[in-house]
C-alpha cells in the first residue's frame, strides 16, 4: 500500500481532467483550420481520401485517452477504498460464521444472514503412515477403501480402528484394516484384513497359491446359485485348522448380505452356505410342516451327494418372530453318517428348509472320513454302565472337595470320527465310543456353562477324551 493524501488525489485528479480538456481543445483548434471546401482562400484544403485518415486517427487517439483515463479512474477509487479499510477484494477473504454456532443478539438490527459452511469430519479411525508414504493416482480413497471393507464387516457389528497401506506382500498394493467386533473391547479380539488398494478385491496371503482362483471361485457360486440376483459376487479367501483352506463368498444386494457360503480352495466343492429370509410380508405360521421338511431337505442332500448313509437325528423348528410377534421362521434338520449302522459324531449334514417356501436356507456338509478308516470291530464290548461308571469315577477325583451331585445326562454309542481339517485317518484308527454327557452342581448353576463330555473306549474301557471345566 502507497501512502497517498486526499488533498494530492484531488490535485491529481483535476491535473489530469484540466490536461484532457486542453488536448480536446487542441485538437478542435487544427480541427478548424482545415476546409473540405476547394474554394475557400482562408483556410487550407484537404482532399477527401486524407480527410478520412486524419478522422481515424482521431478516433483512435480518442479510444485511447479514454480507455487511460478509465484505468486512472479505476486506480484512484481502489487507492481511496483502500485507505479507508472497506477493499470489497479482502472483504470476500473475511472468516464466513459456522451455521452450528448460535448468531449473538443484535438488539432491534437485521440479524447476520446464516452461511452454510463445509466442515471436515475426523474418521473414527487412525490412519497410517502408508496412506501418504505409499498413495498414488491408481489407488483407492481411503473413503472408498471404507466403503468396500463395510459390505463386509458392517459397522453395526464391526468397528474399525486402524486404515493403512502396505506393500509388504510382493506384488500387491494392499489396504490393511484393524477390525474389533463391537461386542467386545478387548484388544485380543482385534484382526488384520486386506484389501487390493486399486480394485478393492479381498485379498488374504496365501491366496496365490490355491488351486482354485478368485475368479473361478466367483464363476462357481455364481453357477451354483444362479438364480440369485445380486450385485457382483464377493470372495475371500480363508485358512484354519477347523475348515482348511477355503473360499467364503457372499451375495450382496446393496448392503445387505443375501446369501453367504464356503467353498474347498482345492476342488471348488461348495461345503457350506446360508440363506437370508426376508421377514417382511410372512405370515405368522408355518405353512409346510416337519414331515414336509424334512422330505424336501432328504432330497437336497441326495440330489447334491448322491446316494449316502445318512440318519435324521435331529429335526427341530425355529421361528423368527417373539412369542408376543410370532413371524414364520425355518425346519433345521441334523443328519449323521452312518457306518456299519452307528452313527458318527462329525460327519453329516445340517439343513435347513423354509417353513413357508420350502427353499433350502441352511446347508453344511461335514464328510471327511474315508471309509477304511473306521474300527473294523463294530460291536461294543464295554456296557453302557461300565461306560457311566468310569465317567464319575474319573469327574470325582477331577473335582474331589469341590464337585457334589454329577449326574449323567445322556449316553449313545458312536464312531468318535472327529479329526483337524487335511489331517487324513489311518485305516481302522477311528474307534468305538461311549459318548458320555454329563454335568454337576456348578455347571447346573452356571446357565452360560455347558455339559462335561467324556468319551470311553467301547472295546477297552479306556477313558479316550475327558473334557470337564469349572
Amino acid at each position: 500500500m502507497w501512502p497517498v493524501s486526499l488533498s494530492t488525489l484531488n490535485l491529481q485528479t483535476t491535473i489530469f481532467f484540466t490536461r484532457s480538456e486542453y488536448i480536446l481543445t487542441t485538437e478542435h483548434n487544427e480541427a478548424a483550420a482545415v476546409s473540405t471546401r476547394p474554394d475557400d482562400q482562408d483556410t487550407t484544403y484537404l482532399p477527401a481520401r486524407y480527410r478520412q485518415q486524419v478522422r481515424i486517427k482521431k478516433q483512435r487517439r480518442i479510444y485511447k485517452k479514454l480507455l487511460t483515463a478509465g484505468i486512472v479512474i479505476v486506480f484512484f477509487i481502489l487507492a481511496f477504498f483502500l485507505l479507508i479499510g472497506i477493499s470489497p477484494v479482502f472483504q470476500s477473504f473475511t472468516p464466513l460464521q459456522s451455521p452450528l454456532t448460535p448468531t449473538p443478539s443484535t438488539g432491534g438490527q437485521n440479524p447476520a444472514p446464516v452461511v452454510n459452511v463445509t466442515i471436515s469430519v475426523t474418521p473414527g479411525y487412525v490412519l497410517g503412515t502408508g496412506i501418504s508414504a505409499l498413495s498414488s493416482n491408481d489407488v483407492l480413497s481411503p473413503e472408498k477403501a471404507v466403503s468396500f471393507i463395510r459390505g463386509e464387516y458392517p459397522a453395526e457389528t464391526y468397528t474399525l480402528k486402524n486404515l493403512n497401506l502396505t506393500d509388504r506382500y510382493s506384488g500387491h498394493m494392499l489396504y490393511e484394516f484393524t477390525i474389533q467386533p463391537t461386542a467386545s473391547s478387548s484388544t485380543e479380539t482385534r484382526f488384520v484384513v486386506f484389501d487390493d488398494a486399486v480394485t478393492g478385491e479381498p485379498y488374504t496371503p496365501g491366496q496365490d497359491d490355491s488351486r482354485i482362483t478368485m475368479g473361478q471361485a466367483q464363476d462357481l457360486a455364481r453357477k451354483a446359485f444362479s438364480g440369485i440376483r445380486s450385485d457382483p459376487v464377493r470372495v475371500r479367501y480363508s485358512t484354519n485348522p477347523d475348515s482348511g483352506r477355503t473360499w467364503n463368498f457372499r451375495f450382496v444386494k446393496g448392503t445387505s448380505p443375501i446369501l453367504t457360503g464356503t467353498m474347498d480352495a482345492d476342488t471348488g466343492l461348495i461345503s457350506s452356505f446360508t440363506q437370508a429370509i426376508q421377514i417382511l410380508g410372512r405370515p405368522a405360521e408355518p405353512v409346510i410342516g416337519l414331515p414336509a421338511a424334512q422330505v424336501i431337505a432328504d432330497r437336497y442332500i441326495f440330489g447334491k451327494n448322491g446316494p449316502v448313509a445318512v440318519n435324521m437325528s435331529k429335526g427341530l423348528y425355529s421361528s423368527l418372530g417373539s412369542p408376543s410377534d410370532p413371524v414364520a421362521g425355518q425346519y433345521v434338520f441334523i443328519y449323521n453318517r452312518i457306518v456299519n449302522k452307528i452313527p458318527c459324531e462329525d460327519d453329516g449334514f445340517i439343513i435347513g428348509v423354509d417353513s413357508v417356501t420350502g427353499e433350502i436356507t441352511v446347508y453344511e456338509r461335514h464328510w471327511n472320513a474315508p471309509d477304511n478308516a473306521f474300527s473294523v470291530a463294530s460291536d461294543a464290548l464295554v456296557l453302557k454302565r461300565e461306560a457311566t461308571y468310569a465317567v464319575l469315577k474319573q469327574a470325582k477325583e477331577t473335582y474331589p472337595e469341590s464337585v457334589n451331585g454329577p449326574r449323567i445326562v445322556s449316553a449313545e454309542i458312536k464312531w468318535m470320527d472327529k479329526h483337524p481339517h487335511g489331517f487324513t485317518p489311518r485305516p481302522g484308527s477311528i474307534p468305538l465310543a461311549w459318548k458320555v454327557t454329563f454335568d454337576d452342581d456348578i455347571i447346573r448353576s452356571n446357565s452360560s456353562a455347558k455339559p462335561a463330555i467324556a468319551w470311553v473306549d467301547a472295546q477297552s474301557g479306556s477313558i479316550l477324551d475327558f473334557d470337564y471345566r469349572h
